[in-house]
């Protein structure tokens, strides 16, 4: 039997997960929505993208870091 935080985690009506997923389908929309501004050049480059955010200030390296393990936890490879 399935753990209740992966059964919450996998629900459709979970937040967290669809707001996952909307990222996953489209990383730079997502980041429009919430007036996160990548330009072009980075578009296609999440390394790049990424970079831009922590050299301007955008997003902090211990948010990064946070992040970071948050992915490897769930089992995604970074």
């Amino acid at each position: 039997m399935a753990n209740q935080l992966f059964q919450e985690m996998t629900t459709k009506n979970n937040p967290m997960m669809s707001q996952f997923n909307s990222f996953v389908q489209n990383p730079m929309q997502f980041l429009l929505q919430r007036n996160i501004n990548v330009p072009q050049q980075y578009m296609n480059d999440p390394q790049a993208a990424v970079q831009y955010l922590l050299n301007n200030g955008t997003m902090s390296q211990d948010a990064f870091n946070s992040i970071r393990n948050m992915a490897i936890r769930m089992g995604i490879k970074v």
